[in-house]
Order: structure tokens, then sequence, then C-alpha cells
């Protein structure tokens, strides 16, 4: 029987499914809830029906699962970034190994099978390499106050103001509370998107996790600021702080948006290795750079990759969305050629020169957008590597792969329900899929990357 909105239900929550939701059943009706572990007894009021499921929102849990763990972080109720920290590791992994099998098996309607055990993180806190905090102002009693942290699950102006994080290293917190102190010291005023007034917007840290390096980067609104050489002086304390930046951003809605970013003090880039194998590759990042977030499981991924391509020397690897190029560069060893195409031209610059940095020539790297950059395209790969975004390759770009008939496609995926849809549609223009691996690249939180061989 479908439950009413706003009706008060109890259920037991009998899984968790992709996006961190769990699902339970009221007479025999789908009802997903989020913030619950599998096994738990909860109470939940209905806020949205539809004619196949039902929306609740938690208001008890009546019996916690025995699966269940104290969150380590005191922002765990506030935040809503590390959702799964009430789950054991294991379990977590348990959970995400299931996902992708059911999207293999629901979905594209092969054999779960295909799916290899996941592998986990050696590490599953302090992994991050970049963090990106945003300013807010205090509460309304205080409103003047600079607080810094994270937006909470469904605001967009106030932030909590961040005490700790067990994600990235952990002196990461007192960085952030030397800023904040600064800011408030100096009657500093927050940016406020809908009056374009104020100054501070973002603090963002990144982090070499196999070099030490560490970059953080002041990002404010264009107004004056008076207050460099202070600011520079604060990371005095901080000498693990290898390059400063100040970014300047102009967005205005309807307006295009404009970035500049200062270097105050130190490196230009910050420089980080990854380890693939034997290999080593050293990568300079720019301040807007994309570079995988989980630098130790980057090298895992990266292994996989290169193991499934199965490369002997001679072959032409084709890697699409391929970034700032790691994947491609850490197969041009064992290729004879590496092509990589990627819409984002800050990455495509850091892909070439990381290319002359580590002495590769056999790589070469294009700009725009993948669908239109293989319609040009006169060479046929042999191996093809695509790590698409969330939404995946969609049925053109597949059909644009398929085209080239590489003998082996391996796909990365970063959602294992668009990966099912893409592997159905090169099912059906004769590539079979031989496997699937999962890899946990976020602990403590629903994402789960896979990798996927196909072959022809």
């Amino acid at each position: 029987m479908k439950p009413k909105k706003n009706t008060e239900v109890e259920l037991r929550i009998d899984r968790l499914v992709y996006g961190g939701k769990g699902i339970g059943q009221v007479d025999g009706f789908k009802i997903f809830v989020a913030g619950v572990a599998p096994g738990d007894l909860v109470k939940v009021r209905i806020f949205k029906v539809k004619s196949k499921y039902a929306e609740g929102l938690l208001l008890e849990v009546l019996e916690p699962s025995e699966g269940r763990v104290q969150p380590k972080c005191a922002h765990f109720d506030t935040c809503g970034g590390c959702k799964w920290q009430f789950l054991p590791y294991e379990k977590q992994l348990e959970v995400k190994e299931q996902q992708v099998r059911d999207s293999i098996e629901r979905l594209a309607d092969m054999p779960g099978e295909l799916v290899q055990p996941i592998i986990g993180c050696s590490e599953p806190w302090y992994y991050r390499n970049k963090m990106e905090l945003s300013f807010g102002p205090g509460p309304r009693e205080d409103a003047e106050r600079v607080m810094i942290g994270f937006y909470p699950p469904g605001f967009h102006y106030e932030v909590f103001d961040l005490k700790e994080c067990h994600l990235e290293n952990e002196w990461m917190a007192d960085l952030v509370g030397a800023v904040r102190d600064f800011a408030n010291k100096l009657g500093l005023k927050v940016y406020h998107s809908a009056s374009h007034e104020g100054l501070l917007r973002n603090l963002i840290i990144r982090e070499g996790k196999n070099t030490g390096e560490v970059m953080v980067i002041l990002v404010t609104s264009t107004e004056t600021f008076d207050h460099l050489e202070e600011f520079k002086a604060l990371f005095e304390a901080f000498p693990q702080v290898s390059s400063l930046y100040w970014s300047t951003v102009y967005q205005v809605k309807g307006q295009p948006t404009y970035r500049e970013d200062k270097l105050l003090s130190g490196k230009e880039t910050l420089t980080e290795e990854l380890k693939c194998g034997e290999q080593v590759l050293s990568f300079d990042i720019l301040p807007q750079a994309f570079f995988q977030t989980n630098t130790a499981q980057a090298e895992v991924l990266y292994s996989k990759v290169l193991e499934l391509a199965d490369l002997t020397g001679e072959e032409t690897v084709m890697d699409l969305y391929c970034g700032t190029g790691t994947i491609g560069l850490f197969c041009a060893h064992k290729a004879g050629k590496v092509i990589g195409i990627e819409v984002n031209e800050a990455a495509v610059d850091s892909a070439r020169q990381n290319a002359i940095k580590n002495g590769i020539k056999n790589a070469v790297f294009y700009l725009g957008a993948v669908d239109k950059r293989l319609s040009t395209m006169e060479e046929s790969p042999d191996v093809l590597i695509v790590d698409p975004p969330r939404a995946g390759l969609g049925e053109k770009v597949v059909e644009q792969c398929a085209a080239f008939e590489p003998n082996r496609i391996v796909y990365v995926s970063c959602n294992p329900t668009s990966m099912a849809r893409d592997l159905t549609y090169f099912k059906n223009l004769g590539y079979k899929t031989a496997h699937v691996t999962p890899v946990d690249m976020f602990p403590q939180t629903h994402h789960i990357e896979s990798i996927c061989l196909l072959e022809r």
C-alpha cells in the first residue's frame, strides 16, 4: 500500500543504493532514506511519493544496526561530506562492490560474476590532496564574524565553522584556524553572491602527498585587498607551504567569469609524483588544474588500467577525457604512441608540459570536446582508454569509439549506473565486457570508481 505524503512510518533498512541512500519497504512499497545503515529500524516522515517509490526524512533511529560505529568527526551530523563514517570501512567496501554488481546485473543485463573484488584504500583517512573551503558569515547575532568551513546539505550561503577534518592532513585545521583568526582580526568581509559585495570567497589547500609540498590559494572577489603582506607573513608558521597564491574572481550572472591567479610567494606549481609499477612520473600542478584527489589510490587505479591495456610497445593508445594526461603518460613507455583528447585548455597545457617534464616524446594532446575531436581523427587506436565525467560517454560517443574498432577498450567510471548503460551500448556494437574491478577512491563516502575491460 502506497504511503501518503507527510505521514510517519517505521521501516527496516535492507540495503544501501548508489547515491548513499538506504532502502526499506512498508507493505511492499519501497522507501528511500538518507543517513541510515543496513539493518537500522527507523522512523521517517514521507515527503515525496511517486508511482513506484517514496522518499522519507529520517526522524529517529529506533534500533541501530549492529554494524554501526561511532563517526570519527565532530562535524559528522552537520557536514554531510563523509556520510558513511558510521559504517566500518570493511562494510563500506562490501556495499560499494555490491552496488557495482547490481548495476552490472540489473542495468546492463550482464552476469555479476564479471565484477572482481573491490580494491580498497590502504589509508581510509587523511587521503585527500585537495580541500576547497568556503568563507561564510557568523550566525545572525554575530553576522560580522568570519567563519570558514563547508556548506551543510541544502545550504548555499551559511557554512559551519570547521574545527577538524579527517580527510586531509591533520595540520589543515590549524592552518584554517590561522586564516580565520587573521580575517576576523582585520574585520574582512565575506563575499555575498547576491549583492556581489564583500571580499572573501574560498580557501583552497592542495598537497603533494608524495613530495610534501603544499599550495594554499586565497580566493577573493575583485574588491581591494590591502593586507597582502600580513597575509604572507601568516604562513611563516607553516613552513610546509611551498606555494601561496591570491586568486581574484569576477563572477556575475549573465557575464563572462574572469579569474586571475597571482603568486604571492614560493613556487609557481605544486609538484607531485605518482608511482606506477617501476615508473615514477613527476607532475607540475597549477592552481586551477585537475588532479586525482586521492594520490595513493590514483597509483592503484593507473596500475590497473595499464595492466588491462596489456600493451606490447607497438600500439597506438587513445586517451579520451585525458585531463592532465596522467593515464596516457603512464602508458607511453609501453605504447608506440599516445593520443590524448581533453576539453579543458588548462589541463591540456599541463599534460603537454608534464610530457616534456618527464621526457616523454611519443604523447600528443589535443584540445577539444571529445565528440567533435573524434570526428576529425584520422588515426585509429589499437587500445582506447576512456575516463568520462559522471554522465558517462553517451550513445553518440560510444558509437564513435566503436567505429575505430580498437581491440581493447579500458573504461574508467565514477558512476556505475551510467557505466552500465554505456556497456550495453558497446555490447550492441560488438564489444564484450570481460572484466569489472571496483576501486575505492573516496572512503567514508558513497562514491565509487570502476575499471572495465571491453574486448572486440
